[in-house]
């Protein structure tokens, strides 16, 4: 008997019916390339400040914290376990950090006369927390709410299972992600939120493609041996990042994974019994998912399976401020050859927090952190060309023809001290972290100078501390302003003294000069570069900094200002009954004075240095630190800063605390660190020492204790400070305040902590020191001798101190 011709055409609708047989897909699955949409700027809102719109949603039995964002019309949801203060506080406090990790500034937050949002209302430094009265409703939010539920409902009826409890939050979730990809009336742009707040378009191929509670086969890594694959799973939200990646639930690992690849498949009668059983509180689980050997779609029956619920995360109310690794979906590294196709899930941050027995907080939609390096090389690769190049040539115009510091010469003799030139350009930004300019720096190479040459090379900065008590001095004062000047070309506008030191131009630089002055191609050398003579002291001779110094303290004390006893760089003038103040830092000058001397201030600055720039205003940027001057206090944040230092480590886990009761504990058993580790580790702790002995004295005993650690780190202090970032992660915006003094009284509190460091047996020493209550100065450090009892531990403290507090009181 002939059999009937069968074409591809005939076969097609049985695929279309049926979908693609498991087992191809399960043999045959290969990694697919995961393609990036590329950040655009243009497409980034503009409009940074926002008012937020807050409430708390029911649904199923499930509640969350809902937030609107306006003008954006951003939604943010975080699942919370219960409306008390603590609960709601840390699910706000993730939304607006998922807002400034963008720069976006979230200045007011609208919610309803809750008791857990009254008690709250204090805890956001920065935003304004609005309660509205009773029976005020959050119209926004509760728009937007009813949006969510329409969209919930609609999804949960076209699902062909029940849907179980615990996958409600990825409903939600799923709901969220799509209201904020369509744009809205509300909205001024053709643009819909999601885009205008992270900047790029979605992968539209890849995040429409599947819907919650698609049945997928997802890739899982390829070996040379028979081991499948790709594994079962179901789709349950898109995770908003730059690859388009998914949230899935894996039914071979029974816990979340998120992936690049995968296949959609046609929903069968098993996963539907599957997913309803799970609803039903019986669990079953097909042996098809979890026995590879047995061939999928061929057995009838369903062997019955435990399924434990593998994510703490399911009952856990802490925000995951933001879901900060695009690294974490399918990029090529990920899934590589060697990878086992076990079924199990791919390695994340959060299957690590559960390892570790932390509880691994929720996630939030559409929080998915665009790669801040890739963002900030198309910058780069925009502005470097322009920016470099013009401030290289600002800076040689500058030397030779503004300032005059340079002067070429074809020869010198043999004997004369020559330094080599180096050219550094750098984009400056200010505290706030938006740019400032590109700044170019001619430097010297003075390592070649003989220090012994100049014995009064040194040169004062302020103090921290100085500052801080000028701060709370001024803070509840009136009449007064606050100016920042900065002088241009600070080093080169003072005049050279002694024998003559040269300055030898590479032929790039050189080759610059000439393009400016063409007259300088005569003083070119043989080799292309150029002898200049330094008229002017030139950044980076060991005698520059103090020469300017004082240049400029001659030019202060020449106009009736003197300096504190106990800190040079704290100029003071009294006039009037008003005390007028000038605080050093090399070239930038902080200054408080009346309207009036501030003129006199400007002119006669202008007149010593020509080219100054003075800024007056509440808010000014200094040392790296934004001081807001507002009522009577000063609030005092480096919040650039700390996103800068986090930027490497946001996929650690955040903590409550900076420090374990095992901090000063050593295991002489853990591993040192190799090299380029441990180089980190000390960068890295350097970098939180600057942070915490200006802002942050919460961190400021750990630091310390980990500053003894850095030349010989371990495995177990790579731990503790991971510990420090995890908590700076969760407190990262956490600034201070300095309210006005209440009095002139000085109090010291110091204390000791006898023989804390168990290597070598050394106590340790708190010191915290107030005026007018207000505290200016903390301190924790380790002591440099051994005390024998903690009586001599507490007085060993005492005298090392001591003068300290005699100088805050002569200050």
């Amino acid at each position: 008997m002939e059999l009937p011709h069968v074409s591809r055409a005939d076969i097609k609708p049985a695929y279309d019916l049926y979908g693609m047989p498991v087992e191809y897909v399960r043999g045959k699955m290969t990694k697919k390339r995961a393609e990036r949409i590329r950040f655009e700027p243009a497409l980034h809102d503009n409009e940074k400040d926002q008012v937020l719109w807050s409430d708390v949603m029911t649904i199923d039995q499930n509640k969350f914290l809902i937030t609107v964002c306006d003008p954006l019309n951003l939604t943010l949801q975080t699942s919370v376990e219960s409306e008390s203060a603590d609960v709601l506080g840390l699910a706000l406090q993730g939304h607006l950090q998922v807002l400034r990790e963008r720069s976006f500034n979230p200045r007011m937050v609208h919610v309803d006369p809750a008791s857990a949002f009254r008690a709250i209302r204090t805890q956001f430094p920065g935003t304004c927390i609005d309660v509205g009265g009773a029976k005020d409703f959050v119209e926004k939010v509760d728009a937007k709410i009813r949006r969510i539920k329409d969209t919930y409902r609609s999804v949960k009826a076209g699902l062909s299972w029940s849907l179980p409890n615990s996958r409600v939050k990825d409903l939600v979730a799923y709901c969220v992600s799509r209201l904020n990809n369509r744009r809205t009336s509300a909205l001024n742009s053709k643009l819909s939120p999601r885009v205008l707040f992270t900047g790029t378009k979605p992968n539209y191929k890849k995040e429409f493609s599947l819907s919650f509670g698609d049945y997928v086969e997802l890739y899982n890594g390829t070996t040379n041996t028979s081991a499948e694959r790709s594994v079962g799973g179901i789709a349950l939200y898109p995770l908003g990042n730059s690859t388009g990646s998914w949230q899935f639930w894996c039914f071979a690992s029974k816990s979340y994974v998120r992936r690049s690849t995968w296949t959609k498949m046609v929903t069968t009668d098993v996963i539907q019994r599957t997913m309803s059983a799970l609803a039903l509180g019986d669990p079953v689980l097909s042996e098809q998912f979890l026995n590879p050997a047995s061939p999928v779609g061929a057995a009838d029956t369903v062997a019955e399976a435990e399924i434990a619920e593998a994510d703490d995360a399911e009952n856990e109310n802490v925000p995951d401020l933001v879901d900060h690794d695009d690294a974490d979906s399918d990029s090529e590294d990920e899934d590589d050859e060697e990878e086992s196709a076990t079924g199990d899930a791919v390695p994340s941050r959060q299957s690590a927090r559960i390892a570790a027995g932390i509880r691994p907080p929720e996630r939030l939609t559409l929080a998915t952190k665009i790669d801040r390096a890739m963002a900030l090389a198309t910058k780069v690769r925009e502005d470097a060309n322009e920016g470099t190049v013009n401030a290289v040539r600002v800076e040689l115009i500058q030397l030779f023809s503004e300032m005059e510091a340079l002067l070429p010469v074809k020869s010198v003799t043999t004997s004369a001290e020559i330094l080599n030139a180096i050219m550094i350009v750098v984009e400056k930004f200010l505290a706030s972290g938006e740019h400032d300019k590109w700044k170019g720096r001619l430097v010297a190479d003075g390592r070649s100078q003989d220090r012994d040459l100049y014995p009064d090379k040194a040169s004062p900065t302020l103090a921290i501390h100085s500052l801080f008590t000028v701060l709370a001095f001024y803070a509840g004062l009136i009449g007064y302003l606050m100016s920042k000047v900065d002088i241009k070309g600070a080093f080169v506008q003072t005049p050279m003294t002694g024998p003559p030191v040269y300055l030898r131009l590479n032929k790039k630089i050189a080759s610059q000069v000439v393009h400016i002055y063409p007259e300088y191609k005569d003083f070119l050398q043989p080799d292309g570069s150029m002898l200049t003579q330094m008229l002017k002291a030139m950044y980076g001779c060991v005698q520059a900094s103090s020469l300017w110094f004082a240049l400029l303290t001659k030019v202060l004390l020449a106009h009736g200002y003197v300096a504190s006893q106990t800190d040079r760089c704290v100029m003071r003038r009294e006039s009037g009954g008003l005390i007028f103040c000038i605080l050093i830092y090399v070239d930038d000058l902080l200054i408080f004075a009346s309207k009036a001397e501030t003129e006199r201030i400007r002119k006669f600055l202008t007149e010593a240095f020509t080219t100054i720039t003075m800024s007056v205003d509440n808010t000014i940027s200094y040392l790296g630190m934004q001081l807001l001057w507002k009522d009577r206090f000063f609030i005092v944040d480096m919040d650039f800063y700390v996103r800068q230092l986090l930027k490497d480590w946001m996929h650690l886990p955040v903590k409550a605390n900076p420090g374990t009761r095992n901090l000063f504990k050593i295991d002489e058993k853990s591993e040192l660190l190799a090299v380029k580790p441990r180089e980190l580790f000390h960068s890295t702790v350097a970098r939180i020492l600057y942070l915490a002995k200006r802002v942050r004295a919460d961190i400021i005993t750990v630091v310390s204790f980990l500053c003894t650690r850095v030349t010989k780190a371990t495995e177990e202090d790579q731990a503790k400070l991971e510990s420090l970032l995890g908590y700076l992660k969760r407190t990262m915006t956490r600034k201070l305040y300095l309210h006005a003094m209440t009095s002139r009284q000085l109090l010291a509190f110091i204390d000791a902590a006898f023989a804390l460091h168990f290597f070598d047996s050394k106590s340790h020493t708190g010191v915290i020191i107030t005026m007018g209550g207000v505290v200016i100065y903390i301190s924790s450090r380790k002591q440099k001798c051994i005390a024998k009892s903690p009586t001599e531990a507490e007085l060993v403290g005492l005298t090392d101190n001591l003068g300290l507090v005699e100088l805050f009181h002569e200050f």
